[in-house]
């Protein structure tokens, strides 16, 4: 998940008063500097906290950004998904324990896990992201997850890429479920895409390109994978997802960009995700009841061609195989395939859009979906 806080924290928490930044800290902060290109305009305040306070803290800041209602609600399209039999929230609070230094824009404080400590590789990452803080702003990062999840993500992936081709902190392999893949993928984002994006544009332009997207993130994660949707500024294009279809209604609806789609089938070990991925225009994944009180999910995606709405349905098909293991096809015109067993799914492309439902219901609201593009 992105590494975002709520204001005020360290004050309900209680956490120990702050200190000026110590001098190996402050050494370090000198090498972030150079290494950044950032001079530093304060010092930045840290504070060491033991391994139990400073995962209480990281968890419940990103719980606040990210709240408990959301997680909850977000957990049920991705079990559609074939993410997850069970909620999702224990996997993101098991993604807070794993670091050991962290930068809060909203206290400007870094804190460091007393033990065991972070290593100098880490602190000066995180003392990049201070850096950037001082020059650009993150507290503008506050609340956008709740807002538009792509955006946030392609934001944060930024700030982190940045940091990270300053400090030469790279991603880890994937390892565990599919969520856990899935997850790795979207906590990592900077220390690949963002980290890719970050070089491309000082390689282009120096820092004052890199600043450029610092001072005004990329809107998309289309935008954070591909320099020149970037440079154009090029926006997702508008995919519709109705209210109501027929009994079912509308629970919820947030952006599924570019790196959602390759992650997903990253997350299933799909070969070509990358470039099955590399068409998207636009996205959405919906969550409806189907007017029995079941969920039924839905992924309406725009590609820029029809070749490329081919492509990732060849793809997608690949990922079903893998997701829902056993399940028979049958034809439903007007979609492509609808699947019977343990999972109700349906899956249509008409010209430059494709839809995938699963759950009660699911070729329903494919098909209206599929004809309203």
């Amino acid at each position: 998940m992105v590494k975002v806080v709520a204001a005020v924290i360290c004050f309900t928490l209680g956490l120990p008063p702050t200190v000026s930044a110590t001098t190996g800290t402050g050494l370090l902060l000198q090498r972030a500097a150079k290494l950044s290109g950032l001079t530093a305009r304060r010092p930045v305040q840290t504070a060491k906290v033991s391994g139990t306070r400073y995962d209480s803290l990281v968890a419940l800041a990103r719980a606040r950004e990210y709240p408990r209602s959301l997680q909850r609600l977000d957990a049920r399209p991705y079990a559609r998904l074939g993410l997850i039999t069970r909620d999702v929230h224990s996997r993101l609070a098991s993604g807070a324990q794993a670091s050991r230094a962290w930068y809060d824009p909203a206290a400007r404080r870094l804190l460091l896990r007393r033990t065991p400590s972070a290593g100098r590789v880490t602190v000066i990452h995180e003392l990049v992201r201070a850096l950037i803080d001082q020059h650009f702003g993150l507290r503008r990062l506050a609340g956008l997850r709740a807002r538009d999840r792509d955006r946030a993500i392609a934001a944060q992936a930024i700030v982190d890429g940045t940091a990270a081709l300053a400090s030469g902190l790279r991603a880890q392999e994937l390892r565990g479920t599919a969520l856990d893949r899935f997850l790795e993928l979207e906590y990592t984002a900077g220390l690949g895409p963002g980290r890719a994006l970050a070089a491309e544009l000082r390689y282009l332009g120096g820092r004052a390109a890199l600043g450029s997207a610092l001072r005004t993130f990329p809107q998309t994660t289309e935008q954070l994978l591909h320099v020149d949707k970037f440079l154009e500024r090029e926006r997702a294009l508008a995919v519709r997802m109705s209210s109501q279809v027929g009994s079912a209604t509308l629970l919820t609806a947030e952006s599924f960009g570019e790196l959602d789609a390759r992650d997903l089938l990253q997350a299933f070990r799909i070969s070509g995700a990358v470039a099955a991925a590399a068409g998207w225009g636009g996205g959405r994944l919906g969550l409806y009841d189907n007017g029995r009180g079941d969920d039924v999910a839905a992924l309406a995606l725009r590609w820029d061609t029809a070749d490329d709405a081919a492509e990732w349905r060849d793809a997608f098909s690949a990922y079903l195989a893998a997701a829902f293991a056993g399940e028979l096809a049958r034809d439903c015109p007007p979609l492509d395939h609808c699947w019977s067993g343990a999972s109700d799914l349906a899956f249509g492309t008409l010209g430059e859009t494709t839809v995938f439902a699963a759950g009660p219901g699911a070729e329903t609201i494919a098909a209206a979906l599929l004809v309203q593009g």
